[in-house]
């Protein structure tokens, strides 16, 4: 069954500042477990800057952040799949997007091994990673590249891609496997563009794309 590729359709639901509208092939996707959105069939989508934005700014009830715990975040979002092509409906208040769920798919290569090049047959990961307190006021972009001030002695969760040889991967607090290279060239990204890749959709949106094999 590794050749039996499976999609399965996704209506997503609008953010206010139109974040969705930049989702494009090889986006890794994750939906919100929200009953009222899924009684109508449109889901919160995130690919990996929205949910890195909204895992960091989202505040609860109380006036806290939202997620200070790996529960709080596996309690509210699930790893969907990975966006193969939009479904276009006609209509600009959403938007229906068909995503590989099982068996091959290209994604963008947010993965480069400390040493070496990224090869045929590495298992790719992502992993939810808890940043340390900050002493300073620093600013971190947004989804659309807009610079967001991050207050000092907070701390949030960050999904980050990984591979078992790196560092990060041992400080994941929860870690999923998107998939198993199966072709990919030997240019090397850049490590700040892999990095802001993680917070801005366009910068995502500009890397390479790879093949991988899902769930085998």
């Amino acid at each position: 069954m590794v050749n039996g590729t499976a999609r399965a359709p996704l209506f997503v639901r609008p953010f206010t500042r139109g974040y969705e509208k930049q989702y494009s092939e090889g986006d890794i996707l994750f939906v919100k477990k929200d009953e009222r959105s899924s009684a109508g069939q449109h889901h919160v989508v995130a690919n990996i800057p929205v949910l890195n934005y909204l895992l960091r700014t989202e505040l609860g009830s109380d006036g806290k952040l939202r997620y200070e715990n790996i529960k709080d975040v596996l309690n509210d979002w699930n790893y969907y799949g990975i966006l193969n092509n939009d479904m276009d409906t006609g209509s600009k208040w959403q938007r229906l997007l068909n995503v590989n769920v099982r068996g091959r798919s290209r994604v963008a290569r947010l993965w480069q091994p400390e040493r070496g090049h990224l090869r045929r047959g590495d298992c790719v990961w992502i992993g939810f990673v808890q940043s340390k307190k900050e002493k300073r006021i620093k600013s971190v972009p947004d989804p659309n590249g807009s610079l967001v001030p991050v207050n000092r002695d907070t701390t949030y969760f960050e999904v980050i891609a990984m591979m078992d040889c790196c560092d990060d991967f041992k400080d994941a607090e929860f870690k999923i496997p998107i998939g198993i290279v199966s072709q990919v060239s030997l240019k090397k990204p850049h490590q700040n563009t892999l990095r802001d890749a993680h917070h801005i959709t366009e910068t995502c949106k500009s890397l390479e794309r790879i093949e991988v094999l899902m769930r085998i």
